[in-house]
């Protein structure tokens, strides 16, 4: 016996409420967006996948379920520095980043990642820089999105081999301009080398010869304990995902139905899960659609082999 399923997909529409019946069935009230009408739609199964949209959040908290406030997660940070605007596009394979926040009463945890950096024009990117907004997110949210990014550019180095390294540079090449002999072993970009002696006050006609020690000393500090102050995140919904929704305690993760609700699923960003990298929410939501919508075909399945055989 072949069965045949009729899949309506609708469009222009909104699910503005939801309510589940004693007989276990749900009520969806559903409007259209362009024209004030109103339909009743009774189902067996409901599966919401909605993404971070409010509408998603507001349908869970009408079926019993609770909802961990959402925040942006993933997103670069907003740098107020008219000199780092000009290494727009500058990459660093690996450094180190430490985060510091303001106005956050409670303690939290050190906020700390590795990895590639990227400077845009509007401030630092790149995979480091995401995975900190990723785990400090809700503490951000609660600085306003303020604070302290320490950066370490030299993270495979010490402090004191580096200064070894600056002075060892100073002496062998006392008659060149600064700017123009960066240490080989540091592998740094003309531009963003320019960038540190800026900083330091050492301008472009510099030479090694007038170079002093506590600059050198100076130096090295910067590059292992950059400062810069974080005045907001990237633009609004640059962000790649948002941290919140149905906790996860309120779900069968084997299948993606509602603790609190039978015949209710959710999978996606609805749910109270983000990642440290945009691919693993992608995943998620892959993941979480396919366990929830192979269950339920298999219910309705079930369902209606037993009505075939009557």
């Amino acid at each position: 016996m072949t069965l045949t399923y009729a899949v309506s997909l609708q469009t222009g529409k909104l699910v503005t409420s939801a309510s589940a019946s004693a007989s276990g069935k749900f009520l969806l009230k559903i409007e259209k967006r362009t024209l004030k009408s109103v339909e009743l739609v009774e189902a067996d199964y409901l599966l919401i996948a909605s993404g971070s949209s409010q509408q998603g959040h507001n349908l869970a908290v009408q079926l019993g379920h609770s909802i961990v406030d959402p925040v942006p997660s993933l997103f670069t940070f907003k740098i107020e520095d008219a000199q780092l605007v000009e290494l727009s596009g500058v990459t660093f394979s690996k450094v180190i980043v430490k985060l510091k926040l303001e106005n956050v009463q409670r303690n939290i945890p050190q906020l700390t990642q590795v990895g590639p950096m990227l400077v845009t024009h509007w401030g630092l990117s790149g995979p480091a820089i995401l995975r900190l907004s990723a785990w400090g997110a809700r503490y951000l949210y609660s600085s306003g999105y303020k604070g302290k990014l320490i950066v370490d550019f030299v993270p495979d180095l010490h402090v004191e081999d580096l200064k070894s390294m600056l002075s060892q540079q100073k002496n062998r090449f006392l008659k060149q301009k600064v700017l123009n002999s960066c240490p080989m072993e540091l592998q740094l970009v003309k531009r963003f080398w320019k960038y540190i002696l800026d900083r330091e006050g050492l301008v472009g006609d510099t030479l090694w010869a007038s170079v002093s020690n506590s600059s050198i000393v100076s130096i090295a500090n910067l590059l292992k304990h950059c400062t810069f102050e974080v005045k907001g995140k990237g633009q609004f919904k640059d962000e790649f995902v948002t941290a919140g929704g149905v906790p996860l305690s309120e779900i069968h993760l084997n299948t993606m139905e509602s603790r609190i609700q039978p015949n209710l699923y959710f999978a996606g960003e609805v749910l109270n899960v983000d990642g440290v990298t945009g691919g693993f929410n992608f995943q998620n939501a892959w993941s979480g659609g396919y366990i929830a919508g192979s269950t339920i075909g298999r219910l309705a399945a079930g369902n209606a082999n037993l009505v075939g055989a009557l």
